[in-house]
Parts: C-alpha cells; structure tokens; sequence
C-alpha cells in the first residue's frame, strides 16, 4: 500500500517546486514497486524523460502527474487553501 505523501508550495521558486514535486513522483513509484523503466512503458515515455521529471530536469503537466498517480494507485490531489 502506498503511503501519503505530499508537499506544499507556496512562495517557492519555480525550481524548488519541481524539486519537490519529482522527490515526490520518485516516492510513489518506489512506493508502487515499479522501475523508472516500468513507469516509462506504462506512460509512453522514454526513461529518460521519468528520470528528468524525478530529477528536476524536465517540467511536468498537471494531466501527466494525474496519469503517475492512476498507475501508481493514488490520488491526486490539488488545491488551494486561504491562509489564516
């Protein structure tokens, strides 16, 4: 079973956002037992392109971390909160 994991951004630089977000992807993939090679197949991407979205190489599209989070067996979740 995959575990919770998620970060908040706010007020971050574009670069500590993708940082975060492909430590993220890297985890539940992990989490989900499969290979980058694995997820590569399952996406239709080379693994080049799995390594560069775990490594801040690339930058991802919000319909692309839906599509790890379905093969990966978790949810997506997006938002917005007011602060206090």
């Amino acid at each position: 079973m995959v575990q919770a994991s998620y970060v908040i951004l706010n007020e971050v630089d574009e670069e500590t956002s993708l940082e975060q977000i492909g430590n993220l992807i890297g985890d539940i993939r992990l989490q989900a037992d499969l290979t980058q090679q694995e997820l590569a197949q399952k996406l239709g991407v080379g693994v080049s392109t799995v390594h560069k979205y775990e490594t801040n190489g690339q930058k991802i599209l919000l319909h692309t971390l839906a599509k790890i989070a379905h093969i990966c067996q978790v949810d997506l979740v997006v938002g917005f909160q007011t602060k206090p």
